[in-house]
């Protein structure tokens, strides 16, 4: 089943949205004499867009509680132009309101007449969609219906295909028992599960700031790329890591390999050099043929025929790796929780930056706090990461506590007898995540 607060509490999310924007407005017409008309329009609209988002919200929670498979990777375009849309109205207009007394210091239209007749035309375009989504059966079909018009044709199966790369790479390949001996010996530390949480953590429409950013869209595009993410503790690191790995494994292929690991401060055995770099072996491995290969040829070095065997080192692993990216026409790794290596840490950086400097096939990107050690690495100018400082930002805090918000609500956990004061707690709790 599809996590409850990945569709039904995102669509519900757009409810206080909706709330608050038609209450300032009702608040503009009726405070302002002779009101353009075009407000007007606009107010009724997004009335009738909060109409119309109940009832799917509703629809989505009863499709969410029949279905049994997790539906993840859709982009429900209508309620996120709508969100776009109501989002941008909410932030013109707080400036007009007066704490105090609640009443509209400043009665002056924020927008021009054609601007506001553009939104009101938007809205009103994406409320109809909402409405044809209102006859779906399925939540696949529904999901089809809030999509982009391109994205409606994708069928179901390949929807569910596009979500099977997310699970275990492991099962592109069958595995005999020397194949499995091999690949045990250099996976000290599956970072599957802690790619899984992530997902399952971050909220549906978070992270989009990022999807957008040019330099991670060149980091998608571009072999050779390299980003640094860098954020206070608490600011979505990890989670973000799975918005990234998901990405690069939407286009994974034959010719295109994923890799990726998870270091974390309470395991020890994530924090080793070794331990990462067989992890990412690893993974290589098991994706290509050629780059198994190269791997059992290293894993026969380590173990002759004659003699006692050995253990890998990180040099023999860098080189190792180096030679499996060739075999692929683009590779992206992505390595979150650096600064959780302790005094490995930099060594960790190290080879990584090694590794990188060395494939021009490679997107790398890495992700950890701004600590020194970390910075003299990947700030040095020759080592070429483009640096993203990562905080909370508005967009996803508002995404998270609006659905959150309706709810509690729903649940009946938080009641408002005025709409106002759901606008002020929104906006209070916004300002206070402090990018966290």
């Amino acid at each position: 089943m599809a996590d409850p607060l990945s569709i039904a509490a995102s669509i519900a999310g757009l409810l206080s949205l909706a709330d608050i924007v038609f209450l300032r407005l009702s608040k503009y017409i009726k405070s302002v004499k002779n009101a353009e008309q075009e407000i007007s329009d606009l107010c009724k609209e997004v009335n009738s867009v909060g109409g119309t988002v109940n009832m799917l919200s509703r629809l989505a929670t009863s499709l969410e509680a029949e279905n049994e498979s997790s539906i993840q990777g859709f982009r429900m375009h209508h309620v996120d132009g709508c969100a776009a849309i109501l989002s941008e109205i909410v932030n013109k207009t707080k400036k007009y309101e007066d704490k105090s007394g609640g009443k509209l210091k400043k009665l002056l239209w924020p927008y021009t007449s054609s601007k506001s007749k553009e939104m009101l035309a938007d809205l009103s375009r994406h409320k109809e969609n909402m409405n044809l989504a209102l006859s779906a059966t399925s939540l696949d079909v529904l999901l089809r219906f809030l999509a982009k018009e391109e994205e409606r044709e994708r069928t179901a199966t390949a929807i569910l295909a596009d979500v099977q790369k997310t699970k275990e790479i492991a099962l592109r390949i069958q595995e005999d028992t020397q194949r499995r001996r091999i690949l045990s010996f250099f996976l000290k530390y599956n970072p599957q599960s802690n790619y899984e949480m992530s997902v399952k953590l971050r909220h549906p429409r978070t992270g989009m700031w990022l999807e957008r950013h040019s330099s991670f869209q060149q980091w998608l595009r571009i072999q050779g790329s390299r980003l640094w993410l860098s954020g206070i503790p608490g600011a979505g690191k990890t989670v973000l890591a799975g918005l990234i790995i998901g990405q690069a494994l939407a286009r994974s292929s034959d010719t295109v390999a994923v890799g990726f690991f998870f270091c974390d401060y309470k395991n020890e055995t994530t924090q080793s050099p070794i331990n990462i770099l067989g992890g990412l072996a690893y993974q290589l491995a098991i994706q290509s043929e050629k780059a198994f290969s190269i791997l059992e040829e290293y894993y026969s070095e380590l173990h002759p025929d004659k003699g006692l065997p050995r253990s890998p080192n990180t040099e023999d692993l860098r080189r190792t790796i180096l030679r499996m990216l060739q075999v692929f026409e683009h590779t992206y790794i992505v390595v979150d929780g650096l600064d959780e290596c302790g005094d490995q840490a930099e060594e960790v950086v190290g080879a990584l930056c090694d590794i990188a400097e060395n494939s021009d096939e490679l997107s790398m990107a890495l992700l950890s706090r701004d600590e020194d050690d970390i910075q003299r690495h990947l700030r040095d100018a020759e080592k070429n990461f483009l640096n993203i400082e990562i905080a909370a930002h508005t967009d996803d805090i508002t995404e998270f506590l609006t659905s959150e918000i309706e709810r509690r609500i729903s649940n009946r956990k938080l009641v408002f007898e005025d709409l106002s004061l759901k606008a002020e707690v929104l906006e209070s709790l916004v300002a206070g995540a402090h990018g966290m």
